[in-house]
């Protein structure tokens, strides 16, 4: 997919690759990331073992352990009907039984009122 951005975007996108040194590919993949992660800010994903944010990495979104799998992707995937063999085809070495994890938690928070989370 090719994008046009507007000139004024695309001097902000300019500015941000002089000051970071990084790419702006991996700041535009960094920034959608993050929208997708707000998405998912509701829950808790500190008190999920299967998941990790790691500062740099991915935007500090939410990801499985190891790897640089948003959890919002699983969770887009899923909505958009696929389901667990097909999330594991797709995203190569991801493993199910994080992946169930992740789903586990999340609908096990979903249950829990907001005032105990």
């Amino acid at each position: 997919m090719e994008v046009h951005l507007g000139p004024e975007i695309e001097k902000k996108l300019s500015d941000l690759v002089a000051k970071t040194g990084r790419a702006p590919e991996q700041l535009v993949e960094e920034a959608l990331t993050g929208y997708d992660a707000s998405r998912m800010a509701t829950l808790d994903w500190s008190q999920c073992a299967a998941v990790e944010s790691v500062p740099g990495k991915m935007g500090s979104a939410w990801v499985l352990r190891g790897t640089r799998m948003p959890v919002a992707t699983i969770f887009e995937n899923l909505e958009a009907g696929a389901n667990i063999d097909d999330i594991l085809e797709w995203f190569e070495g991801l493993d199910r039984e994080q992946v169930k994890a992740v789903i586990d938690f999340a609908a096990r928070s979903l249950d829990t009122p907001v005032s105990d989370r």
